[in-house]
């Protein structure tokens, strides 16, 4: 007898790293999740969930992604009863923005009160009256959690907008840019923002909203910019288990147990070869380790399309599917990746240059161009080998494998 399908989903297209990441963080909590794509959310894959996760990753790419007909169906799930967990990019998706859904009355901060560049561990503290929200089950208070290049929510005006959590202060290693907030003298923020270019102060941060829920019809959205999903955070776990017994049910925890089979030909060379490029960009000072799930780079270093890179990589080489479907899909990958491979040493090296004062080899920097153009487009080369990546890692789990 098959098993029943999950009563949760997570909206995979254009989520790439992001999508991974909070796959592996409910798989890791037994979770039960099935991954989605946008066509099927358009075509009614939504029918029988309760609950649909949206990952981190541009709205603005998610959005046309599931088209009138995606925005409508996810609209209808939720009014009739569904709930919407979105996670940073999933969140801002909701918003009434520019490339968003419009599922929640409230916008962006203005930005003179917005930082995207911060990313690592945050206090957050519950809101008053939000302490015994199940966010906050079991949870230190204020907790410790994660942002990655998070957007900031407007202050809600509605009382129809709960605010569950606000930031605090900086945890130990949080970074702006590639600098550690802990590590710079607060009265050095004006000329740091006079060297960059930018916003790098995260004082106007501190007090903003980072988790809200609303109400839709019947049912709910909780949007939340604190990555709950991230792997090694214990307060993440813990908010991310609490809510989701809170809205499925004890019965929903537990995850489907994983089909074993032997690994698929040539993906684990694929993933080699991804370890190889980001090994190079390392030794280039490129970036360097911080936390397990995301490194640190420079900037102006392209560190999360190659991290990416490696962690789809390396998922695609978990993958045990047994069928002949499966061969297929490590082939077609194969053939997308091959000119990264082929050119991402040249590419890496060309940054190195730059980012040293340096010129690049002709080529390569031609390549680099053709790879990253201003102003970002997302046919460029390395991009649609990534959107590759993404499509075969969830052809692969639909066919049930993976570790």
């Amino acid at each position: 007898m098959p098993p029943s399908p999950a009563l949760a989903r997570l909206l995979w297209d254009r989520g790439g790293l992001w999508s991974l990441f909070t796959y592996d963080a409910c798989r890791a909590l037994n979770l039960a999740l099935a991954p989605i794509s946008a066509s099927q959310v358009a075509a009614g894959g939504l029918a029988d969930a309760r609950l649909l996760v949206a990952p981190g990753g541009w709205p603005a790419l998610k959005s046309p992604a599931l088209g009138p007909a995606g925005a409508a169906a996810i609209r209808e799930f939720v009014a009739r009863g569904g709930v919407y967990l979105g996670f940073c990019g999933g969140a801002g998706l909701a918003l009434a923005v520019q490339g968003g859904l419009g599922l929640v009355a409230l916008g962006r901060a203005a930005d003179g009160q917005r930082l995207p560049g911060l990313s690592g561990p945050v206090w957050a503290a519950p809101a008053p009256g939000a302490e015994s929200h199940a966010l906050w089950l079991c949870q230190q208070q204020p907790g410790l959690f994660h942002v990655w290049w998070p957007g900031q929510f407007a202050e809600p005006a509605s009382p129809d907008i709960e605010v569950l959590a606000r930031y605090q202060g900086p945890g130990p290693g949080l970074c702006i840019a590639d600098l550690e907030v802990d590590q710079v003298d607060p009265t050095a923020w004006p000329g740091l923002e006079a060297a960059y270019g930018r916003a790098l102060d995260p004082a106007c941060v501190w007090g903003q909203p980072a988790v809200i829920q609303a109400r839709l019809g019947r049912g709910r959205l909780l949007l939340s910019y604190l990555h709950l999903d991230t792997p090694g955070c214990p307060a993440g776990a813990q908010a991310l288990a609490s809510i989701w017994r809170r809205w499925l049910g004890e019965d929903a925890v537990a995850a489907p147990a994983r089909q074993t089979g032997p690994p698929l030909p040539g993906l684990a060379a694929l993933a080699e070869q991804a370890q190889a490029l980001w090994d190079l960009g390392r030794d280039l000072g490129l970036w360097q380790p911080r936390h397990p799930a995301m490194p640190l780079w420079r900037r102006g270093a392209r560190g999360l399309e190659f991290w990416s890179l490696l962690r789809l990589s390396q998922a695609a080489a978990r993958a045990t599917a047994d069928a002949p479907q499966a061969a297929a899909i490590s082939a077609r990958l194969a053939a997308a990746l091959e000119p990264v491979f082929e050119n991402g040493p040249a590419v890496l090296r060309a940054q190195a240059a730059r980012l040293a004062g340096q010129e690049a080899e002709a080529k390569a920097a031609q390549i680099e161009a053709a790879w990253f153009p201003r102003p970002r487009r997302v046919d460029a080369e390395l991009a649609e080998a990534l959107r590759a990546l993404e499509n075969g890692l969830l052809a692969l789990l639909a066919l049930g494998g993976h570790d």
